[in-house]
């Protein structure tokens, strides 16, 4: 039985039910079922026009969507039948915190939760049509907390590099734990993190958890004291075993770590408690996750891409099927999106930009500011040779290796030239994913028809996104909305108060360009 299926009687479903009543995964099919029949005799659903009377028992139900990002704090309010934006609202994220080393990254839990809340509280104001709050934000980093939810210490951010220190002779903290949990965890993850704390005396003597800031900044504006993370959260974190969707306690015992500071995880998306106008707030998810269902329309025949400071890749899958090099992360009410991360992407394109930049002041008294322009109008036409240069844009290393360094190949006096590198660099950017996705298995690559295009490197660089075009052999669609992940966190919330009926009504509100 699936979510999407229509045969299946209520008198079938019951004693299914009373049968296998300790089943996550037909539990919730049961409830979509029985949900998805109760609509179906009220209103048949899709996006509803104002005058239709389709969908007029959630007309004027409002969304709000909140996304905590490392540079920005976004949220908006989304139209339940028809997914238009009402209204956004945005802030810088400039609550990083002074640092004593180089490699470590930390921001301001309190001051991101107060930013927070003034910008929910503009987009409800006194509107009580709000159906639920979902939240979203950077993933990986961690926030300690006490007994009664207060910040023990700063957020560590998945920027945070202190697990990359040498543990021993040749190995990383981050190599050492991998070794030790036989599964790969990066510096930057809450784990990784929390266990060099534990070795250096960094972890808060009166922390009880650890949460991300999303998890943080939802249980406080549900009112909550204690953090409830969903699988795509917890994950993040490390130490997390992604077929049975719990953290590894155990294994945790075996490094020193006391497995009473992690948080307990739900699979499924409860109400936190009430917030601003008495709108429920939803447990948070991950970024990646929110980003993919704020973009994309059909789960199932689309491969995501988003172009940011980094890049990364994102495709669907019903079930549980790891890939060596390639990370499989949880998605909201079961399956899975297959990942491949990109450390630089629109860095690589911004490091090219700067060189141009840097050359013009050191051989001219050029005004700063005008390559982008420059770089963006040149495409394949411009080359003076139709030969290529080919740029790996691994400047920063990969996830897995942080020691690999990206290079030019097939140098020759006829495409050294300016122009052969910034086309030689843009289609780099692809290809490094178009590398992860190729490692998919083929029966997974063969459903796919679709690509999607999200992040400012895509909205901004028309050339960009020719380049993924030419390399993945399909075109591409981008949403019309820009905040994808909140747009995702506000559907998140649609489906969890049950003014959506199910994932494939959210993706119906999604419209291109």
């Amino acid at each position: 039985m699936t979510r999407s299926g229509r045969g299946t009687s209520v008198e079938q479903i019951r004693p299914l039910a009373a049968n296998h009543l300790c089943s996550y995964n037909l539990c919730r099919a049961v409830h979509g079922e029985i949900l998805r029949r109760l609509l179906g005799r009220c209103c048949s659903f899709r996006p509803a026009s104002e005058g239709s009377a389709e969908g007029a028992w959630t007309r004027g139900m409002r969304l709000l969507g909140l996304d905590i990002g490392t540079t920005t704090i976004c949220g908006l309010l989304v139209e339940a039948t028809t997914g238009r934006i009402l209204d956004l609202a945005s802030v810088r994220n400039t609550f990083r915190l002074p640092c004593t080393q180089p490699d470590e990254a930390l921001q301001d839990p309190e001051s991101i939760l107060a930013a927070s809340e003034r910008i929910v509280g503009q987009l409800i104001g006194t509107d009580e049509a709000v159906a639920g709050i979902g939240v979203t934000g950077q993933m990986h980093g961690i926030v300690y907390l006490d007994g009664q939810g207060q910040p023990a210490g700063p957020l560590y951010t998945w920027q945070d590099g202190r697990g990359d220190r040498e543990y021993a002779a040749g190995q990383t903290y981050a190599s050492f734990i991998s070794e030790a949990l036989g599964a790969q965890v990066s510096t930057g993850m809450g784990f990784v993190t929390h266990y060099w704390n534990t070795r250096h005396g960094g972890a808060p003597e009166r922390a009880v958890a650890f949460c991300t800031v999303a998890d943080f900044v939802a249980m406080r504006l549900a009112g909550a004291a204690r953090p409830l993370l969903d699988a795509s959260n917890a994950a993040s974190l490390g130490c997390f075993d992604l077929k049975d969707l719990r953290f590894r306690t155990d294994a945790a015992a075996q490094l020193g770590v006391s497995p009473s500071m992690f948080p307990p995880v739900a699979l499924d998306y409860p109400s936190l408690g009430k917030g601003p106008g008495g709108a429920p707030v939803f447990m948070a998810l991950g970024d990646n996750q929110a980003s993919f269902l704020g973009a994309v329309g059909d789960r199932s025949r689309s491969v995501h891409v988003n172009i940011g400071t980094g890049s990364q890749i994102s495709v669907y899958s019903e079930r549980f099927a790891p890939i060596s090099g390639i990370e499989l992360r949880p998605f909201p009410w079961g399956g899975y999106i297959f990942v491949g991360a990109g450390l630089c992407g629109g860095r690589a394109y911004a490091l090219l930009h700067d060189f141009f930049e840097r050359t013009v002041r050191l051989f001219t008294d050029g005004t700063k500011g005008a390559a982008y322009e420059v770089m963006n109008a040149i495409g394949l036409e411009a080359l003076p040779d139709p030969r290529k240069l080919v740029v790996d844009t691994r400047f920063q290393g990969t996830r897995s290796d942080p020691s690999v360094r990206g290079n030019i190949a097939n140098l020759s006096p006829e495409c050294f030239t300016p122009e052969h590198l910034i086309v030689g660099l843009r289609e780099g950017i692809a290809s490094e994913l178009f590398d992860s996705y190729y490692r998919l298995p083929p029966e997974a690559r063969r459903r796919i028809d679709t690509l999607v295009g999200s992040g400012n490197g895509i909205r901004l660089n028309p050339e960009l996104r020719k380049a993924f075009e030419r390399t993945f052999g399909m075109p591409m669609r981008v949403p019309a909305h820009k905040e994808e992940a909140s747009y995702g966190a506000a559907l998140l919330a649609g489906i969890a108060a049950g003014v959506l009926p199910d994932l494939r009504a959210a993706g119906a509100l999604i419209r291109p360009l």
